[in-house]
């Protein structure tokens, strides 16, 4: 069902999430080839499971620790070589239903001029324009709610900016990377949609496309390192410069 996609899936210090989703790829994703990078602790049990992919035709690759989520996203991409790859996280249910919204997801990048196609993480609506000015060199970028129309043909919603569960097509790499020595929460999400408007490349919600977190609560450790993400400082605007920020909600993310 799923031979045209390769599952992306960067994972750090979330051992049985991650061991989790595995197992709902394996049985509700049939077809579907996982692409794992791993910058967290190594173990037994973990160089077993691995071992099994592999011999199953999957993918895994380990990094240094900490190597952080730009290196990992770009590593994904470089070993994935399906026409479309999944943008997806080691926490995500995999289940049945989840996979009758990707195959929605594949149905419209098959069949329509669509670059990037995301569904909806935990039901909620996540998609917004991104209004782009620019003075001089210097950027200013405010998300734009996007509203949902009643009558979806084919249940999509034309956007700029999503959530980080994306089925792309492989040319949306020849244009667009992630940042190579950001960790998380240095604005690598709103810069990635940034460069993909810059690019032109058509991005959609596909509304009936939604996959679940799992309620598992992350350990303390995992929870130090994540806390980075409250960091005010965005290298990833910086590159770009973007001197403002505005989210959706009217909150200021970053003003240099």
């Amino acid at each position: 069902m799923f031979e045209k996609i390769d599952i992306g899936i960067k994972t750090f210090l979330r051992d049985e999430q991650l061991f989790h989703a595995v197992q709902g790829m394996q049985k509700n994703f049939p077809g579907a080839r996982m692409v794992i990078v791993d910058d967290g602790d190594q173990t037994e049990e973990k160089d077993s499971v691995y071992g099994d992919l592999h011999r199953d035709g999957h993918i895994t690759d380990i990094l240094p620790f900490d190597s952080g989520f730009g290196r990992k996203s770009n590593r994904i991409v470089e070993l994935s070589t399906r026409p479309y790859l999944l943008i997806a996280s080691d926490d995500f249910e995999f289940t049945k239903q989840a996979a009758h919204g990707l195959f929605e997801m594949q149905f419209l990048l098959d069949n329509c001029q669509i670059d990037i196609v995301s569904g909806r993480v935990n039901g909620r609506a996540y998609e917004f324009d991104l209004d782009i000015s620019k003075i001089g060199d210097s950027f200013f970028v405010k998300e734009k709610t996007v509203p949902v129309p009643f009558d979806l043909v084919p249940w999509t919603v034309d956007c700029d900016l999503t959530v980080n569960y994306s089925l792309m097509r492989r040319k949306v790499f020849s244009h667009v990377r992630w940042d190579d020595d950001v960790k998380i929460g240095g604005g690598e999400h709103g810069a990635f949609f940034f460069d993909c408007k810059q690019a032109d490349l058509k991005t959609v919600c596909c509304t009936l496309a939604n996959i679940n977190e799992q309620h598992v609560r992350n350990s303390p450790r995992y929870r130090q390192f994540r806390s980075r993400a409250s960091d005010p400082a965005r290298p990833c605007f910086d590159k770009r410069n973007i001197v403002e920020y505005v989210l959706g909600d009217g909150r200021v993310d970053y003003r240099r």
